[in-house]
């Protein structure tokens, strides 16, 4: 199916109509939580998907630079007026993708999984990793590059940058592990709740092991991987208000680290075991049957949100 609108949306109204189905279609994710509602708001945050399934957008940095878009649609505008017109429709992508999961998820498991060590840190990372990198489809299939011309021709930084950085590193070195093509882990994990993405990015560890044929307690050892994983994440939130290029590089060495000696730890519990001839080193994608026990240390609930705190800097 192609990814561009047979008609753009004539009016931010109209745009803000099929903005949900554009993004469930585009994640072939199985549902989406949005219950249509959209609030204008004037507060701290660009965009925020409430747990009853409304989007809330801000009016002065989202709503009214699209609503400027279209009131001038067709012309000709320079790089800082079309990043501004980007980075709003970024976040209407980011706030949409809260709201996929599978078929049954519910709102209230989510804002259960979400306040647990790590959550919070893993779906924004996530969020905003796989919206950044599906940006430009977004657009061709809401047409919106008609509207503004050039407006798919560089990409912005965005926001979160120590989680998208984490995220990334994450999911590149899970696909590495298990010889899958790029984007697969990220967009598997995008299309979850908070309710089971950790116990999908945690059983892929385990998974990508020898371990699963080997050893009489492996629910226990991928517990141990999910505490370890959580653990990190949790540490990033520091970085959140440094700048773009100094969150991205210090959350890039850490993680490189905390890879290191996931690694080594890894191996060192398939040391304890003889090769195994037949090992197949994945076992492919798919949602655990039980969620681990909280870790020690569980953070507060906290909003998902983009912050207004953090304006993007464009990277041509």
């Amino acid at each position: 199916m192609s990814t561009r609108a047979l008609t753009p949306p004539a009016s931010l109204e109209e745009l803000l109509l099929r903005s949900g189905s554009a993004a469930l279609e585009l994640s072939g994710a199985q549902q989406s939580a949005w219950n249509g509602r959209i609030v204008e708001s004037d507060g701290d945050v660009l965009g925020l998907a409430h747990w009853d399934g409304t989007l809330h957008l801000d009016r002065e940095s989202i709503l009214d630079p699209v609503r400027e878009m279209y009131a001038l649609a067709g012309k000709h505008h320079p790089t800082p007026h079309l990043a501004r017109y980007r980075e709003a429709i970024a976040t209407i992508l980011h706030e949409h993708s809260h709201f996929l999961g599978p078929d049954g998820a519910t709102q209230e498991a989510a804002r259960e999984g979400f306040i647990r060590p790590g959550s919070r840190q893993l779906e924004e990372g996530v969020a905003e990793a796989w919206s950044q990198a599906h940006l430009n489809e977004y657009l061709h299939r809401l047409g919106i590059e008609k509207v503004a011309p050039g407006i798919d021709s560089f990409r912005t930084n965005g926001h979160y940058a120590p989680y998208v950085a984490a995220v990334r590193m994450l999911t590149s070195d899970l696909e590495s592990r298990a010889a899958l093509t790029p984007g697969t882990v990220l967009t598997a994990l995008n299309n979850q709740t908070a309710e089971r993405q950790f116990d999908v990015l945690s059983t892929l560890y385990y998974n990508s092991t020898r371990l699963p044929e080997l050893e009489p307690s492996g629910p226990q050892t991928r517990l141990h991987l999910d505490y370890l994983l959580r653990k990190h994440l949790s540490t990033l939130d520091p970085l959140v208000l440094q700048p773009h290029p100094q969150a991205t590089a210090r959350a890039q060495a850490v993680t490189q680290t905390f890879l290191s000696q996931l690694h080594t730890e890894i191996a060192r519990a398939e040391s304890l075991y003889p090769p195994h001839p037949t090992h197949t080193a994945f076992a492919g994608i798919a949602s655990p049957t039980a969620t681990p026990p909280p870790a020690p240390g569980s953070t507060g609930l906290a909003p998902r949100s983009r912050p207004a705190r953090n304006p993007c800097s464009m990277k041509i």
